[in-house]
């Protein structure tokens, strides 16, 4: 069985690996290769300014329990993006909760905040939430971080900014993702670095009955892996 509210999420999460099959180009990610979680779907890409794209969504078989989606974009080291994430947990009838943001490579400012801050600020369901400390060094001020969106109004606002978000990150890539002179990777590994300090993160996954071992290695080499400069 597939619930209402899960079928407008799939068809939003369809609709993201489309326009990144557009932008980028799709790559088999060998990190995966020993680890095979059922109901998982992980997909990546990449371009000449993106180090990894990626696409995650589980949808339990039975109906039963939650809906998640993980996306993030980051950016080829010395090339003057934020990093894109979003994440959705939801229910049969809710959004649970939900995070998303364009989070700084800081001391740079960059075009992507100054939209992102326009589009959040009239949404009455977008509350500013007291962040760990954790978060509060990656993130921005303007993300989106909302739980319990039940209604219809308040479901098609959120996958309109969503999407509205998503497509002004990629629709903006020639214009401004602009190489510096800057080292970025230092910033690129402290955001995955504060990511992994996520306590949430762990146990949502062990939860879902995925050994401490597969765990670890999903977390540390797929979804937030701390690269090292090449010489």
């Amino acid at each position: 069985m597939t619930h209402p509210l899960w079928i407008k999420l799939n068809r939003l999460a369809d609709s993201i690996r489309g326009k990144f099959n557009d932008h980028f180009i799709e790559y088999h990610n060998h990190s995966m290769d020993d680890l095979h979680f059922e109901g998982w779907d992980d997909r990546f890409w990449v371009s000449n300014e993106i180090y990894k794209a990626h696409v995650k969504t589980i949808e339990p078989k039975d109906g039963k329990g939650l809906w998640l989606m993980h996306v993030n974009v980051f950016p080829e080291i010395g090339i003057e993006l934020p990093i894109l994430g979003f994440d959705i947990v939801a229910g049969p009838k809710k959004i649970t909760g939900s995070f998303m943001d364009f989070s700084p490579l800081h001391g740079f400012p960059h075009p992507y905040h100054d939209y992102m801050e326009k589009r959040v600020k009239d949404l009455e369901w977008n509350k500013p939430r007291e962040l760990p400390p954790w978060a509060k060094e990656i993130f921005s001020e303007d993300m989106i971080a909302v739980g319990n969106i039940n209604t219809d109004q308040e479901l098609d606002q959120f996958i309109q900014a969503t999407t509205d978000l998503v497509d002004y990150y990629l629709d903006g890539l020639l214009m401004n993702a602009f190489e510096s002179r800057r080292d970025t990777l230092p910033l690129l590994n402290k955001y995955c670095h504060n990511q992994k300090m996520n306590p949430h993160l762990h146990r949502s996954i062990e939860a879902m009955g995925i050994s401490k071992e597969d765990k670890n290695q999903y977390i540390d080499n797929v979804l937030f892996e701390e690269r090292v400069k090449s010489c």
